[in-house]
C-alpha cells in the first residue's frame, strides 16, 4: 500500500504524548526525544530544571504568553495547574510538539500534587483532597484518541520534525483570509460612521491580538496620528505592540509607547483612561472581557471610535459572559455596532489535536444548559438539590452544564475553578435543577472558626489563612479579631441561567441556602462581590447587610469589594450589629478621602443600607444651612453643617427619592466625597461653577425641608415661612 504524503494540514497540526512513569524516567525520556530533533523554542515548565534547556515554574510564565514554542515539556511531576497547562499549550505552533510528564496513571489521582497548595483551605491538607479532577484528567487520557502514551518498556516514538515556518498571505501581512477580514473591519471602524463600535471575538491562537496590531500599523501609514490601546496589563497587549513594529522597522518601541514619524500607538490602562479621559483617533480594547463592564460602559460612552476584542474560550478566563451581558449595553449606547468571529486558526491547523485535549480536559467551550431546556424554569418547579461531587465526576454532561452556568455569570472563570468544584475541601455546590439540567447554582465556601490565639494573630497581620476572605477581612481590615473565631458559610458564586433571571431563581436559592447552612451551625451567612448598585440592591433583598467596603478598586471587578453579611446566630448577629456601628461612624471620613471616587449611587445604598437615627442638628446648624440655601452665604463657611443633613437625609429613602439622581450626584460628589468644583464642571458638562452652587443651593434648600417635614421633632428650629421673604435676606430660628 502506498504511505500517503502528510498534507499541509497535517504538518501544521500539534501533538500531545504522556509520558507516565517515574520522574526520573519521564525527565531523562523528554530529554532524549528533544535531543533527536533541531527544535529552536523548547520550554520545560517544572521546578526540576534538566541540565541544558529553558525553563521555568508555572507561576512565572505569564511574561512568555505572547511568544510561540516548537516544543513543550509540562512537568505535572512538580505539579499540575489547570490554568498554566492551558496557558503553555496555547504558545505551542503548528507542527510542535507538548510533553506532558505524569506519574503512572493508575497512581497520578493519589499523588500528592504539588499543585493542590492552592486549592487546600485551612485546616485541610492535600490528604483532604479527593483528587476528582485527576481522576477525570486520567479517565480523558485513557479514552482519548489524540495523546500517545508511552511508559518505560514502550517503544519510543520519534518526534516530528521541527515546525514549518510561519505562512503569511500574498501581501507578506496576514495569515488567514479571517485576519484580512478583521483589519479591514478595524480600519473602517475609523473611515466609517462614528458611534458605530466593532466587538471581535475569537477562539485563543485565531490572530485577533495580531489584527489589531496590523491594523494599527496600517492606521498610521494612512496618517492617523494617535491610537490608544488598553487592555487588562500591559503584557497582554504585547502582541499588538509587535505586530505594529514588524510593519513599521522603524517605529520606536518601548514601554508601550510605539513612535512612527508624529504618530503613536500608545498603551493606556482601563482605570487611568477613566481617570485622565484622553484623546485619540481609534481606542483599540485587548481582552475586553477581562475589563470590568462598568469600566468598559465609560470608556464606550466616551470614545466614539471603539473597537472590542476577547478571547471566547481561553484560560484567561471566558469572553462568553461578556458577549452575552455587554450586547445589552451595546444596543442601548451604540445600537448600530459590529460583530465579527474569528473561527480559523492560525498557530494550527484546525481540528487541531492539542486544542481538542485541552478543550476537553479544562472544559473550556461548556456550555450552560440549552435555552429551551430551562425557559420554563421558576422557583416553583425546580428541585433543589446539594450536589455531591462525585455526581459530576460521573456525569460529564451535568459537569459541563454546571461550569458552562458559571463560566456565564463570571467572565474571570478560570480552568483552575474547575479543578476547585471538583476538589475544594470546603467548598459546597447547591443547584436548582429544571428537568435535570441546572438553571442557577451557588457555591459556598466554609469558613472562620479560628481559635482565639491565632485570631488574634490574623488581627494583628502576622498570619494569613488561606481558603478564608469573609473572616480574615473582618478581622484584619474591619479591626474586629473575634470576627475570625465565628464560622461563615460565605456564598463565594452565584448564578441563574440568562433564560430564567429576574423570576425569584436567585432568591429562593439564597434563602435554601439560609436555612441549611444554619442547619450545620453557623453564625452568619456572607458574600463579598464586586459592588455594583444592582449587586447591592439583590443581597439588601435577601436582608443581607453592608458590613465592609473594599477602599481600593479590584483589578478583577473595577469595582470596591462589598462585604455583606446575614446573621443566623445570636453571636453573628452582634458582630453584624458592631460593624455596621462602626462602618457608620468611620464613612463621612472615608467619603472624603480613599472612596472619594466612589461611585454616587453605591455611596447613596451604603448609606441607606446601615442603620442609623435620624441627627439633631442644632441651631446654628440649621443658620448655616438656611443661610446658604436660601442666602448668599459662601459653600465653604457651611459645608460642615450641610454634610451632616446630607448624610442623615440621603440615608432615609423617602427623602432620596423625592431628589433627582442629577441632584444625588452632586450632592454626593461635593458634600460627602470633597470633589472640586473644576472637577465637577468637567463631569457636568453643561454647567460651570456659578451653576453648580445654584444648583447647590437649591438642592441643599429642597432637602432642608424634606427632612424638616419628615422629623418636625428634631427641625424646630428651621421654619422655611419666614424665609419667603426674600428681602430680608435674613434667618432667625426662634
Amino acid at each position: 500500500m502506498t504511505e500517503t504524503t502528510p498534507t499541509v494540514e497535517d504538518s501544521r497540526h500539534r501533538r500531545l504524548f504522556i509520558l507516565s512513569d517515574s520522574a526520573t524516567w519521564c525527565r531523562a525520556t523528554a530529554s532524549k526525544l528533544l535531543a533527536e530533533k533541531n527544535y529552536r523554542q523548547v520550554l520545560w515548565v517544572t521546578t526540576n530544571p534538566p541540565e541544558q534547556g529553558l525553563a521555568m515554574p508555572a507561576e512565572k510564565l505569564h511574561p512568555r504568553l505572547g511568544s510561540e514554542l516548537d516544543a513543550l515539556v509540562f512537568d505535572a511531576w512538580t505539579g499540575f495547574d489547570p490554568d498554566s497547562f492551558g496557558a503553555a499549550t496555547g504558545m505551542v505552533r503548528g507542527g510542535g510538539v507538548v510533553l506532558l510528564l505524569t506519574p503512572p496513571l493508575t497512581e497520578w489521582p493519589h499523588y500528592a500534587d504539588p499543585a493542590l497548595q492552592r486549592f487546600t483551605t485551612w485546616p485541610f491538607s492535600h490528604k483532604d483532597i479527593s483528587n476528582r479532577f485527576l481522576q477525570r484528567l486520567v479517565r480523558i487520557i485513557s479514552t482519548t484518541g489524540t495523546a500517545r502514551q508511552i511508559h518505560r518498556g514502550s517503544q519510543l516514538p520519534e518526534l516530528p520534525s521541527p515546525p514549518p515556518p510561519t505562512v503569511f498571505d500574498s501581501s507578506g501581512i496576514c495569515r488567514t483570509p479571517d485576519q484580512q477580514l478583521a483589519v479591514k473591519a478595524i480600519c473602517h471602524v475609523v473611515h466609517g460612521h462614528r458611534r458605530r463600535p466593532l466587538v471581535l471575538t475569537a477562539d485563543r491562537g485565531r490572530g485577533k491580538s495580531s489584527a489589531l496590531g496590523i491594523a494599527a500599523a496600517q492606521l498610521l501609514q494612512q496618517g492617523l496620528s494617535r491610537i490608544l490601546v488598553t487592555a487588562p496589563g500591559l503584557e497582554a497587549a504585547a502582541v499588538v505592540f509587535q505586530q505594529a513594529s514588524r510593519l513599521l522597522p522603524k517605529a520606536e518601541n518601548r514601554q508601550g509607547a510605539l513612535h512612527w514619524n508624529n504618530s503613536q500607538i500608545r498603551f493606556v490602562a482601563p482605570d487611568a483612561l477613566i481617570q485622565h479621559p484622553q484623546k485619540a483617533d481609534l481606542l483599540l480594547i485587548d481582552e475586553a472581557a477581562a475589563i470590568p463592564a462598568p469600566l468598559l460602559e465609560r470608556l464606550l460612552k466616551h470614545y466614539s471610535r471603539i473597537v472590542f476584542s476577547t478571547t471566547i474560550h481561553g484560560y484567561e478566563g471566558t469572553g462568553r459572559g461578556f458577549s452575552i451581558r455587554f450586547r445589552n449595553t451595546l444596543n442601548r449606547l451604540t445600537p448600530e455596532w459590529k460583530a465579527l468571529h474569528l473561527s480559523r486558526p492560525i498557530r494550527w491547523a484546525e481540528n487541531d489535536p492539542v486544542e481538542q485535549f485541552t478543550f476537553r480536559t479544562l472544559l473550556l467551550n461548556a456550555s450552560p444548559a440549552a435555552d429551551d431546556a430551562i425557559k420554563k424554569a421558576s422557583p416553583e418547579n425546580c428541585k433543589l438539590v446539594q450536589l455531591n461531587r462525585d455526581q459530576l465526576l460521573n456525569s460529564e454532561p451535568l459537569l459541563s452544564e454546571l461550569f458552562g452556568l458559571l463560566i456565564l455569570a463570571h467572565y474571570r472563570t478560570r480552568p483552575g475553578d474547575l479543578r476547585n468544584l471538583l476538589d475544594g475541601p470546603a467548598l459546597s455546590i447547591y443547584v436548582l435543577l429544571h428537568n435535570g439540567h441546572p438553571a442557577a447554582t451557588a457555591l459556598v465556601v466554609q469558613e472562620g472558626g479560628l481559635d482565639e490565639a491565632l485570631a488574634n494573630e490574623v488581627w494583628l497581620g502576622r498570619r494569613r489563612i488561606h481558603g478564608h476572605l469573609m473572616a480574615q477581612s473582618l478581622a484584619v481590615h474591619a479591626g474586629f479579631p473575634e470576627a475570625a473565631r465565628l464560622r461563615y458559610a460565605r456564598i463565594m458564586r452565584l448564578a441563574v441561567h440568562p433564560v430564567a433571571q429576574r423570576r425569584g431563581l436567585g432568591s429562593r436559592l439564597v434563602t435554601e441556602i439560609i436555612a441549611r447552612e444554619r442547619d450545620r451551625g453557623v453564625d452568619t451567612i456572607g458574600t463579598s462581590f464586586g459592588a455594583t448598585p444592582e449587586l447591592l440592591d439583590f443581597w439588601h433583598r435577601t436582608a443581607f447587610h453592608t458590613v465592609r467596603l473594599g477602599l481600593r478598586k479590584e483589578a478583577s471587578s473595577g469595582s470596591h469589594a462589598a462585604f455583606m453579611l446575614h446573621p443566623v446566630s445570636t453571636q453573628g448577629t452582634e458582630l453584624r450589629q458592631q460593624l455596621q456601628s462602626h462602618l457608620r461612624e468611620q464613612l463621612p471620613t472615608l467619603l472624603t478621602d480613599p472612596l472619594c471616587d466612589l461611585e454616587p449611587e453605591i455611596t447613596l445604598r451604603l448609606l441607606q443600607n446601615i442603620p442609623h437615627s435620624p441627627a439633631t442638628l442644632t441651631a446654628q446648624e440649621w443658620r448655616d444651612i438656611t443661610s446658604f440655601a436660601f442666602g448668599k452665604r459662601g459653600y465653604e463657611v457651611c459645608m460642615t453643617s450641610i454634610r451632616k443633613l446630607v448624610i442623615s437625609a440621603l440615608a432615609e429613602r423617602d427623602i432620596a427619592t423625592g431628589l433627582t439622581s442629577s441632584d444625588r450626584e452632586l450632592l454626593i460628589l461635593r458634600v460627602l466625597q470633597n470633589h472640586g468644583w473644576k472637577a465637577l464642571a468637567n463631569r457636568f458638562t453643561s454647567k460651570g461653577k456659578k451653576q453648580l452652587i445654584t444648583t447647590l443651593r437649591r438642592e441643599t434648600g429642597q432637602l432642608a425641608e424634606s427632612y424638616a417635614l419628615h422629623h418636625p421633632e428634631l427641625s424646630y428650629f428651621f421654619e422655611p415661612q419666614k424665609l419667603k421673604d426674600t428681602s430680608k435676606n435674613a434667618f432667625f430660628p426662634r
